[in-house]
């Protein structure tokens, strides 16, 4: 079993090579997204942009220090910055999305893409476009681009997208049919009641998922915050995460590990530390 322990790289007030001495498998560059007005000219964000497409030469010889300590790095395509209607704007074009993604990706030596879609209404019927033909779309056309022998692909899901009866569980139909395809989600367990800071719900949660089809109990990671300012609700302490959150995961078997928000708020990197010395990773 492939334990992981992953973190969003966010911005530059913390430096991207301090990742190479700490337990983290997977470093998660964010974000790629896009506007309305413009939705197949995507833009960069956060840190590691030197223009709005492409990459500082800091960021791409911090990529290179990561592959040769041994971890992964992927790009984020999603988050806070896409709006609903950027989305609508996509629809139709998730073929050409991959492709551009794709060749990014393999452009910038990365080891693949994270998908971090957050449009709720396009679960509920309340936006104008199928949230689940969607993501299943991008997917596959992704996984064609990037084949699963040299590249990954993770999601992000927030938890009600996968919990049975929530009104916005499209994720289930997604996993149902293309989760094979995906390596793992890194599953948002902050700002959404009633998972936030709650370690019962979260290890339920867990189990309840990891039964759903296309899925595994290996293929979960618990997204949690790494300090009270990075989400509106769903941080705790670490000692909480180690003794009430992983040890009784791991106790009921594969546990595929934990992801963190956002790898410049662990200023001593504390939480990496010791995340990853609780999860047995050096």
């Amino acid at each position: 079993m492939n334990t992981r322990l992953v973190t969003y790289y966010n911005n530059g007030s913390q430096s991207l090579d301090q990742a190479i001495s700490l337990p983290y498998t997977d470093v998660i560059l964010a974000f790629i997204f896009s506007r309305p007005e413009a939705p197949l000219n995507w833009q960069l964000g956060g840190g590691i942009a030197a223009t709005s497409t492409s990459l500082t030469s800091t960021t791409r010889q911090a990529i290179q220090e990561l592959h040769e300590a041994g971890k992964k790095v992927l790009i984020s395509f999603g988050g806070g910055e896409m709006s609903s209607a950027a989305y609508q704007a996509l629809v139709g074009h998730e073929d050409e999305l991959a492709k551009s993604i794709a060749d990014f990706v393999q452009e910038n030596q990365l080891d693949g893409v994270d998908i971090d879609w957050e449009d709720t209404g396009a679960f509920t019927g309340v936006a104008g476009y199928s949230g689940v033909n969607f993501l299943i779309s991008l997917t596959k056309n992704l996984r064609e681009s990037l084949p699963a022998e040299k590249f990954v692909i993770s999601h992000a899901p927030q938890p009600p997208y996968l919990q049975q009866g929530s009104g916005m569980d499209g994720y289930i139909q997604v996993m149902a049919e293309v989760g094979l395809l995906i390596d793992w989600l890194n599953v948002q367990f902050y700002n959404n009641h009633p998972w936030s800071s709650n370690p019962e719900q979260i290890i339920a949660a867990c189990k309840a998922f990891s039964a759903l089809p296309g899925i595994t109990a290996e293929k979960i990671l618990v997204g949690l915050p790494v300090t009270e300012h990075d989400a509106g609700s769903g941080y705790l302490p670490i000692a909480t995460i180690v003794e009430q959150v992983i040890t009784p995961l791991k106790a009921q078997g594969d546990f595929g590990g934990m992801m963190n928000w956002q790898f410049s708020s662990d200023q001593q990197y504390f939480w990496a530390r010791e995340v990853g010395r609780a999860l047995g990773l050096k």
